[in-house]
């Protein structure tokens, strides 16, 4: 049985498509990543590109336009990062807004944690 861990940001564009990434990169085995926004932007930021350029994470990178919440379904974890959708399971305020590699570096790390969490747990 797979279960899903869904990151949700207000765009859907940038910072939970990073997260996804990250956590897909070291998911453990029977667990996927997907992200959604509460106000989905019309594309893949190009930002969130541009950060994981060249990473192993850049693969693993969701390009299809940002889909709402709704879009995606029941999820075993709900990752709010920087909103509070309803059913959140998980909370990530994160301690740096700059859209940079300082800000790639907290989602990489927080995304690897819940990975080893969900492992373990």
């Amino acid at each position: 049985m797979s279960r899903l861990v869904l990151f949700v940001c207000p765009h859907g564009a940038g910072k939970s498509r990073m997260a996804a990434a990250f956590f897909t990169r070291v998911a453990p085995p029977g667990w996927s990543a997907t992200s959604a926004g509460l106000e989905p932007d019309p594309v893949v930021s190009p930002r969130a590109v541009r950060l994981l350029a060249g990473g192993e994470a850049e693969p693993l990178l969701d390009r299809e336009p940002p889909r709402p919440i709704h879009a995606v379904g029941v999820a075993d974890r709900l990752v709010a990062i920087d909103c509070a959708p309803d059913g959140v399971t998980d909370h990530w305020e994160l301690r740096h807004r700059k859209f940079d590699a300082v800000m790639r570096d907290e989602l990489r790390d927080r995304a690897e944690a819940l990975a080893a969490e969900v492992h373990d747990g």
